[in-house]
């Protein structure tokens, strides 16, 4: 070959040195079939293992170069005599070696064309910081890639294929890159490379997805900048790109364990909360149908009370009822884990069916009454000995409880134990309180000569629900009756017990002198005598048959009159509470009552709160018994009393009214 006689006349005499590491490659239409036609002692020696046939440059390479250097040898091809350089890792039987490669294309004596390709040996810092880079980027499992703008082409030159299998060596235009980016992710993905082309920004770091050659989708990261490759160069957008899909996965994961996490203790919080304000067991039982199941992730809630040593089974959503009929009347000692929790006062985990076998081999009949997979027993555990009930939270996946979970577990279980307890304490003083409050207020009214009467009485929703309020009616040897309502300070059974004192005071007193001021004044001097801790407002109303009605008050709210032409308060004078001051008095008003009106004797429970003037309360009541005023009593007295409500006066407090209608005729 002319190569070989190094004649003048040839353009690569020099280049061709008898020493360093070179070979000449034929031409070919696919740079990666290129083969050696000639090689330098050391090249013969170390890459072609000292043969002489022809072998193709792909084969010498690592696989990992193979796409690189075919981009090498196309470059010098078309390079008009310029020399490209790259790092090529040339296969070897220890290992990989990489070598920078030079690369530029020749003219043979004969006309025809070669490709020269050099290998440098030496470690020369400047390829080595070059290959360096390229290496630890492609341990990084990045992607290296370019944009050609001029050829709009897109191609990889090493490290993963991640993009539908395209790899080093691969290029596809941008718009068939764009087509394979998530319909959500392509605007931002374009936006990104339009900054770049348009000088808006120096590099871009843009987060992405795109399904894989299985269809499989995958998070990407691109880093991304605009270079010039020479001066005369075109411009080319360079970057890295990376798979984050398990980082992305592992992020979303967590924020979902948090949202979960925060979710549950949101509810945990409702849960405990709901326990601590239930004042009912309807309220505790609503409490832990509807929260405890989501509380722990399950999807089901069954409630057992313990009644006379049986189960009072009640249960929600997501319970099976054949699984609330197999426990229901269940007796207390029977083998049944739900029963062991409450006898012991202990929370049972049951993560499985089979643990379940495993565990209660003689109570199969839970597990032919649901199609639940894992259970939590968690009893009702309370101050004292006897066994209050417990709970099951079922699953429909097995479900083994985190740690956390179960002393989670424990503390509900404690939570609503003590809201059993107080609610059944509750239940038994409310029960008392009522037996005491009909014990001190009248049976039944008597007859009224010439009056129709209504009475109605609320107590306070707190303390043991029994208050000071009371009115009473008294039928007076003459005809007349004294209708008079009151309230003793206080919401307690000592105040309960001073308003039964005070109003048989006040009975006594107007039976044998029932004029206002004098019963009144009577009273107030007896409550002074006994030193009674406490004072007392009242009102009281003396009604002759006739119509006429003589009134006093001690620091009570006004009644009010409803007649033809409407409703109004009796605003008169009055004296300060009983009990206070010693020798007071108090005014009587007097005026008439035609046939049809109306009297309302109330307690400033009804008309009077944090929400509610009492000029606002009274006029409700001047409201209700104008428009009412032909209705019967019954429904008088009770619409009144539900106007009085806790949510329109903003305070819990006991009430009473008394509805005093003259006869007709």
């Amino acid at each position: 070959m002319c190569a070989q006689t190094i004649a003048p006349a040839c353009p690569h005499r020099e280049a061709l040195r008898g020493d360093g590491m070179w070979v000449l490659l034929s031409p070919a239409a696919e740079p990666g079939a290129a083969e050696v036609i000639r090689a330098s002692p050391r090249a013969r020696a170390v890459l072609l293992a000292g043969g002489t046939g022809r072998s193709r440059f792909g084969d010498l390479l690592a696989p990992g170069s193979v796409a690189i250097s075919r981009q090498l040898l196309l470059d010098a091809s078309r390079g008009g005599g310029r020399t490209y350089r790259q790092p090529i890792e040339y296969a070897q039987p220890d290992g990989a070696v990489v070598c920078m490669t030079s690369a530029r294309g020749l003219t043979r004596c004969d006309g025809g064309r070669a490709l020269l390709v050099e290998i440098e040996e030496q470690e020369q810092g400047e390829w080595l910081h070059w290959e360096a880079l390229r290496s630890m980027t492609v341990l990084a499992d990045h992607s290296l890639w370019v944009y050609d703008e001029s050829s709009d082409t897109f191609g990889w030159l090493d490290g993963e294929r991640l993009y539908n299998g395209l790899g080093p060596g691969g290029s596809m235009s941008l718009a068939e890159l764009l087509a394979l980016v998530h319909p959500e992710d392509v605007g931002r993905v374009e936006d990104s490379f339009w900054a770049l082309r348009k000088g808006e920004t120096e590099q871009v770091d843009v987060d992405f997805r795109m399904q894989d050659e299985h269809g499989r989708p995958n998070w990407l990261r691109t880093l991304a900048r605009m270079v010039r490759f020479g001066f005369d160069g075109s411009r080319r957008v360079v970057g890295t790109t990376t798979n984050t899909t398990a980082a992305v996965e592992r992020h979303q994961s967590l924020l979902k364990a948090h949202a979960a996490a925060r979710r549950r203790g949101d509810l945990v919080q409702q849960l405990a909360a709901a326990f601590v304000a239930a004042a009912t067991e309807d309220e505790l039982t609503a409490a832990i149908l509807n929260k405890v199941a989501p509380a722990f992730g399950g999807n089901g809630t069954l409630l057992a009370f313990v009644e006379e040593g049986r189960l009072r089974v009640t249960f929600g959503d997501g319970i099976d009822p054949a699984l609330a009929r197999s426990l229901h009347g269940l007796p207390l000692d029977a083998p049944k884990p739900l029963t062991e929790a409450i006898r012991t006062g202990t929370p049972l985990f049951i993560a499985t069916r089979d643990d379940y076998r495993r565990s209660w081999p003689q109570a199969h009949g839970l597990l032919d009454a649901t199609a639940a997979e894992s259970f939590v027993m968690i009893p009702l555990r309370g101050q004292g000995a006897s066994p209050l009930g417990g709970w099951v939270v079922t699953f429909d996946r097995p479900h083994d409880l985190s740690n956390q979970e179960r002393t989670l577990a424990g503390v509900m279980a404690d939570v609503a134990g003590q809201a059993w307890e107080r609610i059944r304490l509750q239940s038994a003083r409310s029960e008392l309180a009522a037996t005491v409050q009909r014990n001190l207020l009248p049976v039944t009214l008597p007859d009224a000569l010439g009056y129709e009467i209504e009475a109605r009485y609320s107590p306070a929703h707190q303390g043991l629900d029994v208050g000071g309020d009371w009115y009473d009616v008294v039928a007076l040897p003459d005809g007349s009756t004294a209708c008079i309502i009151g309230d003793v300070q206080g919401h307690n059974v000592q105040a309960a017990a001073l308003m039964g004192q005070v109003r048989t005071a006040m009975h006594a007193y107007a039976w044998q002198e029932p004029a206002p001021d004098r019963v009144l004044a009577r009273t107030n001097d007896l409550m002074l005598q006994m030193r009674l801790p406490v004072f007392a407002t009242c009102l009281y109303a003396l009604l002759t048959p006739d119509g006429r009605v003589e009134t006093a008050r001690a620091g009570h709210v006004p009644l009010v009159h409803s007649a033809r032409s409407g409703a109004r308060v009796r605003e008169y004078p009055g004296g300060p509470p009983l009990g206070v001051l010693a020798r007071n008095t108090f005014p009587v008003s007097a005026f008439a009552l035609a046939p049809g009106d109306l009297l309302t004797l109330v307690t400033d429970g009804l008309v009077e709160g944090p929400q509610l003037p009492v000029d606002t309360g009274l006029a409700a009541v001047c409201d209700t018994t104008s428009r009412l005023r032909g209705a019967p009593l019954a429904r008088i007295a009770d619409a009144l009393m539900t106007q009085g409500g806790d949510s329109l006066t903003g305070h819990v407090d006991d009430r009473a009214l008394l509805v005093v209608r003259r006869r007709r005729g």
